[in-house]
C-alpha cells in the first residue's frame, strides 16, 4: 500500500513539472498564450533576452524535476533527495510570498507554486534512501 501511495505521489510531482514547464516552452517558442498579463506583457518581457532565458531554464530545470521525481520511486542516494528537497523549499516559499503579496488577484501561479511545493516535499519524505551497509566494526551478535 505504502508504495502505491509513493508511486501516486511522485507520478503528481512527474506531471506537475511537466505542466509547469510546458507554457515556458512555448513562450520561449513566441506563443504567447496564457502569459501573464496578456498580449502586451509577453511582447514587454519576451523583447529581452533574459526572459527568453529564463524560459529556457524553467523548461529545463522542469524536465529534471520530472526525472527527479521518478527517480526517487527505486531507492536512491542522497542528491535526487536533496534536489526534491530544494524544489519543496524553493516552490514553497514562492507559492506563500505570490499567496501573502497577490492574495486573490492571483489565482493561478501562487497556488501552482504551492502545490508543486509540498508534491516535491512529499516525494522528498518518502523517498527509500539505499541501505548503508553494514559496518564489520559492530558488536557481534551470536
Amino acid at each position: 500500500m505504502e508504495s502505491l501511495r509513493s508511486r501516486w505521489v511522485n507520478d503528481a510531482a512527474c506531471l506537475w513539472a511537466i505542466v509547469f514547464g510546458t507554457p515556458h516552452a512555448w513562450w520561449a517558442l513566441g506563443i504567447s498564450a496564457g502569459f501573464p498579463g496578456g498580449e502586451a506583457s509577453y511582447r514587454f518581457f519576451m523583447g529581452s533576452w533574459w526572459r527568453y532565458l529564463f524560459d529556457v531554464v524553467v523548461v529545463l530545470l522542469s524536465a529534471a524535476a520530472s526525472v527527479v521525481a521518478r527517480a526517487l520511486l527505486r531507492p536512491r542516494g542522497w542528491i535526487p533527495r536533496t534536489a526534491a528537497w530544494i524544489a519543496c523549499t524553493m516552490l514553497t516559499l514562492r507559492g506563500v510570498g505570490g499567496m501573502i503579496v497577490d492574495g486573490s488577484s492571483d489565482p493561478i501561479w501562487w497556488p501552482l507554486f504551492l502545490a508543486g511545493g509540498i508534491l516535491f516535499g512529499a516525494v522528498a519524505s518518502l523517498a527509500r534512501t539505499l541501505p548503508r551497509p553494514s559496518s564489520s566494526r559492530g558488536p557481534a551478535t551470536n
